[in-house]
């Protein structure tokens, strides 16, 4: 069948999209993965047309379940184990023991992963806290991952990965805490549960309050897919979810300097972290 996705419907529904979640869709980049969902999804609800499934996105869409499906088919999530690693080395060297120093032993750590994805970065994160052994012997340190794409969600929870996903843990750990099965791999019993996933639009208030407080943000490469008043946001709704003195990393192609001025950056060893 031919597209029922139109230049002009293209710019209507990436307006739509743009208003609930804040990301950008480019029509050099989004228009075909878009126009090939629009008339998949147009046959699974039984409407003939775009305005139909317009009309059912925007105000039949009560629970947000349509929006959800929409999110779920143009977002990207490739991602991998260990991705950007001097990131979770400064952490667990430098940022853990930091804070485990400075807060009442008596109080969790607490780390969010927004986006998770499929639980790669969540995960890396608690193996290396794990290897490296010091600080969660002695408190708790809870880890929180979010994404808007429920699909994901559902992935990171199984905890499967193909070989891609885990090529760049180093053999003795993936042997310590994986199990090899016919098309990949899976998280071992022990750490299946570890990490409290969720499925959250950062752009929703309400939703990024009820995750409370935290002591250290991860957002690597989201940031990219914003347009300046959306990465503004984002980052200002990470500043208050933070603890004093609390941190957020980036991907390394996105700088906080170019967004807001609230953060003071430090350079930790090669590594550029921002603090509250």
């Amino acid at each position: 069948m031919s597209s029922l996705l139109s230049k002009e419907n293209f710019l209507k529904i990436g307006e739509y999209v743009y208003r609930k979640s804040g990301i950008f869709l480019e029509e050099d980049k989004h228009y075909e993965k878009l126009s090939k969902y629009v008339n998949k999804r147009v046959l699974e609800l039984e409407v003939d047309n775009f305005r139909k499934y317009f009309y059912k996105l925007r105000f039949e869409d009560k629970d947000g379940s349509e929006f959800q499906e929409l999110m779920n088919g143009v977002t990207v999530n490739e991602t991998y184990f260990f991705r950007e690693k001097d990131q979770f080395e400064t952490l667990v060297n430098k940022v853990l023991p930091e804070l485990h120093k400075n807060l009442p032993v008596s109080r969790p750590i607490r780390i969010l992963s927004s986006p998770c994805s499929t639980g790669e970065e969540p995960y890396s994160i608690i193996l290396h806290i794990i290897e490296e052994g010091t600080v969660v012997e002695q408190r708790d340190i809870e880890v929180v991952g979010i994404d808007i794409d429920s699909t994901v969600i559902k992935k990171a929870q199984v905890a499967k990965y193909t070989d891609r996903a885990v090529h760049a843990i180093p053999k003795d750990i993936l042997a310590k805490w994986f199990r090899k099965k016919a098309l990949g791999y899976e998280l071992c019993d022990d750490l299946q549960g570890s990490v409290d996933f969720q499925v959250v639009n950062i752009f929703d208030k309400e939703q990024m309050r009820k995750l409370g407080k935290f002591d250290v943000i991860f957002s690597r490469n989201m940031l990219i897919y914003f347009d300046d008043a959306s990465r503004k946001e984002v980052v200002m709704t990470f500043y208050d979810m933070l603890n004093p003195d609390g941190y957020v990393l980036l991907g390394h192609a996105e700088y906080m300097s170019r967004i807001v001025s609230v953060f003071t950056a430090k350079k930790v060893d090669n590594t550029l972290i921002y603090q509250k």
